[in-house]
């Protein structure tokens, strides 16, 4: 009978029994997967849910002040056009052709 090897994968951690004059693999034996920790997984997920809302509520408050800020900002360009009106067009790109 020929030798028998054992070996163990080194990237997954697996067991094996080659044969050593064929190389073929005659056993396998998976490795233990790591056990879950349910109450240290929902505590995550609940962290990660509320760094969502946040990020969320974050959003929503900068989307509610660039409408502010984009209202100001025209209110600033109509008032100056309106109390120049003789300020010539800045010249555009497309303008120059």
């Amino acid at each position: 009978m020929a030798d028998v090897l054992s070996v163990r994968c080194p990237d997954c951690g697996s067991q094996m029994k080659v044969d050593a004059e064929t190389g073929m693999v005659l056993d396998h034996k998976a490795p233990r997967g790591k056990t879950v920790d349910l109450d240290r997984s929902r505590e995550l997920l609940q962290k990660q849910q509320e760094e969502r809302d946040q990020r969320f509520q974050q959003s929503v408050r900068a989307e509610k002040n660039r409408d502010d800020l984009l209202s100001k900002k025209f209110d600033q360009s109509l008032r100056r056009v309106r109390d120049n009106p003789d300020e010539p067009r800045p010249l555009r790109d497309v303008d120059l052709d």
